[in-house]
């Protein structure tokens, strides 16, 4: 609707017409409320130019810095009435539709300046491209850590306690039998049993498997001995 639109906006291009129009000091800044409707907000019937130029300019400007983009009309008038005001009755000679800021535009449900609505659907866009990331990340992420854990079938096993059981059952026995009679002594506090088993898993985590337990099993007494004193 022609209602709405604005001939200029913000504080400079208002000034600038306001120079270029203005024949005296005297104006009057009008809401439009309607097509047919005006209320005076406020009017200068200062003889002096400078002073109602500067008054005009610290109006629109403290609208502009609060985003008061209400539609407005200048109206510049010739001469006061004779009771020495301005009033929406006094003649006029020039009249200028304005916005002091911005007219609002809704965007995603977020009002903002019209010029500043293509920068906030950037940033929208970047926004959603930053979640997309983070969560094809997450899921890359739960997908390696299911391959680590297919990748080590050991570890389950470990947690099986028969075989816990029984790889504690022949360490014991095979250190047993190496070192007898001296007996394994566990650490004071804590069973022999458990810190045997972490051990072996500490040295399952480091690359050893069943099958180097089985070998050294196998190895002759000597060899072993021979292959223990080389730690």
């Amino acid at each position: 609707m022609a209602i709405n639109k604005a001939m200029a906006t913000g504080t400079v291009k208002v000034m600038d017409w306001f120079d270029r129009n203005a024949t005296s000091p005297y104006y009057s800044v009008h809401e439009i409320v309607s097509p047919t409707k005006k209320e005076l907000l406020f009017s200068n019937n200062d003889d002096s130019m400078d002073n109602a130029r500067n008054i005009l300019e610290e109006n629109i400007s403290a609208f502009e810095q609060n985003g008061v983009n209400t539609l407005y009309a200048l109206v510049l008038h010739p001469k006061k009435d004779k009771t020495g005001y301005i009033t929406p009755n006094t003649p006029h000679h020039a009249m200028l539709k304005f916005r002091a800021a911005e007219e609002q535009a809704i965007i995603t449900g977020i009002q903002q300046p019209r010029e500043s609505s293509y920068a906030m659907m950037q940033l929208l866009d970047k926004m959603n491209a930053i979640e997309s990331r983070l969560s094809a990340q997450e899921a890359m992420e739960e997908l390696e850590s299911e391959e680590q854990q297919q990748e080590s079938p050991l570890m389950g096993m470990l947690n099986n306690p028969e075989l816990q059981q029984a790889l504690i059952s022949g360490i014991v026995g095979m250190m047993s039998g190496l070192f007898a009679p001296k007996p394994i002594a566990g650490i004071a506090g804590i069973p022999e049993d458990f810190e045997v088993m972490e051990i072996v898993k500490s040295l399952m985590t480091k690359g050893v498997t069943i099958d180097h337990l089985k070998k050294l099993n196998d190895m002759t007494e000597i060899k072993l001995k021979t292959l223990l004193l080389m730690l």
